[in-house]
């Protein structure tokens, strides 16, 4: 049986350039996101077709599942030009390999990370990393949070459907 996806465009306003698209990001369904309360930061910004892309800049999102009551911290660092991939520096990698997204191979792992500066604690995590070749720009996309790997899984599969140009 086929995935239902949910299209969430993840975007800011900026009062230089207008309405910036990080990317258009496809969740399986009953997961939600919701904005964190760190503001999104916009460098610059490209023109495509009738779409304003972020090209330089960061957003930190909530991605959540109200049912199962779980939450990952979803960071979205897009930089200029083609950089060096996947950070996994303080990962412990379950699992790792490629995957195609939006017509780009990506760089991916999940594992588990410390968070917390006094009292550590353990969370997973899910990263993505790939070059934009249409738009010139690299996204590296960092899931943390309290889920299940299976929950990681759950959305892994789902970023076949990304849209970043």
């Amino acid at each position: 049986m086929p995935l239902e996806l949910t299209k969430h465009i993840i975007a800011a306003k900026n009062i230089l350039f207008g309405t910036g698209y990080f990317l258009i990001l496809s969740l399986p369904e009953g997961w939600k996101i919701t904005r964190s309360y760190l503001q999104p930061d916009i460098h610059t910004c490209v023109q495509r077709e009738y779409i304003t892309w972020v090209e330089a800049g960061q957003t930190d999102q909530i991605v959540f599942h109200p049912l199962k009551r779980v939450a990952f911290d979803l960071m979205i660092q897009i930089k200029r030009g083609k950089r060096d991939g996947l950070q996994v520096k303080g990962v412990q990698v379950s699992s790792q390999g490629t995957k195609m997204v939006c017509g780009h191979p990506a760089s991916y792992c999940i594992g588990e990370v410390q968070q917390g500066l006094i009292k550590k604690k353990t969370v997973k995590t899910l990263r993505l990393s790939f070059y934009c070749l249409d738009l010139n720009r690299t996204l590296l996309l960092h899931f943390t949070g309290n889920g299940q790997e299976t929950d990681l899984k759950e959305i892994y599969d789902s970023l076949a459907g990304l849209e970043c140009h």
